[in-house]
């Protein structure tokens, strides 16, 4: 038996996301859905769905959302975007522990001279909202931050963040590719003027994300040659994508908070367990303040690559973090941003559960997880006993 314990990487696809597909394909799943024609008027009403249902998610009128390939090209979209309407600003405000997704064009973004602050945090992966409002500036063009982290599941509270940038004339973009259909978001909660969410999070296809755009926003494209999504995302939608990802947005939104109990309960009896069976165990993040699926653990005396090996060929199928940094030689700089050494971020592994798993599964994960740990710290201790 194999137990998938990566769910912030990708999630099976939901069994309601595949059913809508089946429904579409059966009526024949063609049409483009900017076409006159009745097969495209069905793709467009398809389409349309999907939007409703992904706006219903978060609360946002339908016609904010606009479909993309995913969190990544929403998160870039955002941000490149949202200085092209703030010219000549060039003062981007983020922090040192979002995903790659943000990290690279602010990267990018800094070699072309553009002024990128970056907040650290502090040891449990907090950011001070404080802070990020106190470096406001006129100059300031945009603020990006996500709202869950993908490797520790710390939910930030940057309240009063998006009341401050409105003041200042700046953007506040939110990345909640992680936390969108696992905790409650709302656009008027979350006051921002972007924010990012992904399909395969939450059981649909991967390659379909959505970014929300607020009323009001002249917001230009990136991608140009057509006038699909309002002109903010040239390109033929991916369809299927977009059905999948409605129909998964939409059974995350109706059972949500049962969801949310059933996870944090299944979390927490891993977490006690394994911390019963492996002396020195360490939870990376809030104990508190996390999404209720997501464990972040650093094993001691073990390699994390090491160790995640062996579980795989057990059948326990988790990372060592973002699913964009996966083959990297470099230590998680989220784990290193909370202070945490090179030797403890290389021996740390992320376990995420969602829709698909069990209490069977966490049952026989915890004592897979213990023994495999035992076998691979055994010979290091024994060798510093010698």
């Amino acid at each position: 038996m194999r137990i998938y314990l990566d769910h912030n990487a990708g999630a099976p696809l939901r069994h309601e996301a595949g059913e809508a597909l089946r429904q579409w394909i059966s009526l024949g799943g063609c049409g483009n859905p900017s076409s006159i024609h009745h097969a495209g008027q069905a793709a467009r009403r398809e389409l349309e769905r999907a939007r409703e249902q992904i706006a219903g998610l978060i609360e946002a009128p339908p016609r904010t959302v606009v479909f993309t390939s995913g969190g990544t090209e929403s998160n870039n979209l955002a941000i490149l975007g949202a200085l092209e309407t703030r010219r000549p600003r060039r003062r981007i405000l983020s922090s040192t522990v979002e995903h790659s997704s943000i990290l690279g064009p602010l990267h990018k973004l800094e070699q072309q001279v553009f002024d990128i602050v970056q907040f650290g945090c502090v040891w449990n992966g907090f950011v001070d909202a404080a802070e990020v409002i106190g470096a406001l500036t006129p100059d300031t063009a945009l603020v990006t931050l996500g709202l869950a982290n993908s490797e520790t599941g710390t939910i930030q509270d940057f309240s009063g963040v998006g009341d401050a940038a409105r003041h200042a004339g700046a953007l506040y973009h939110v990345d909640a590719a992680q936390a969108g259909g696992r905790i409650p978001l709302t656009v008027k909660d979350l006051d921002c003027d972007l924010i990012t969410l992904s399909g395969h999070k939450l059981g649909a296809l991967a390659g379909s994300g959505a970014l929300y755009v607020r009323p009001g926003i002249s917001f230009p494209g990136q991608l140009l040659g057509g006038p699909q999504e309002a002109g903010r995302r040239a390109g033929t939608p991916n369809l299927s994508g977009a059905i999948a990802f409605g129909a998964a947005a939409d059974c995350c939104r109706t059972s949500l908070h049962a969801e949310m109990e059933r996870l944090s309960f299944l979390s927490k009896r891993l977490l006690d367990q394994l911390c019963g069976s492996i002396t020195g165990l360490r939870l990376n993040g809030s104990a508190g303040r996390r999404l209720p699926n997501t464990l972040n653990l650093t094993f001691p005396s073990v390699a994390g690559e090491t160790l995640l090996i062996a579980l795989d060929l057990e059948g326990i199928e988790a990372s060592m973090g973002s699913a964009c940094a996966a083959g990297a030689v470099e230590p998680s700089h989220v784990l290193l941003a909370m202070g945490r050494s090179e030797a403890e971020a290389r021996s740390s592994l992320r376990i995420s559960l969602g829709w698909s798993t069990s209490a069977a599964e966490i049952e026989a994960a915890a004592a897979v997880i213990a023994r495999v740990w035992r076998r691979l710290a055994a010979p290091q201790s024994d060798a510093g006993a010698h």
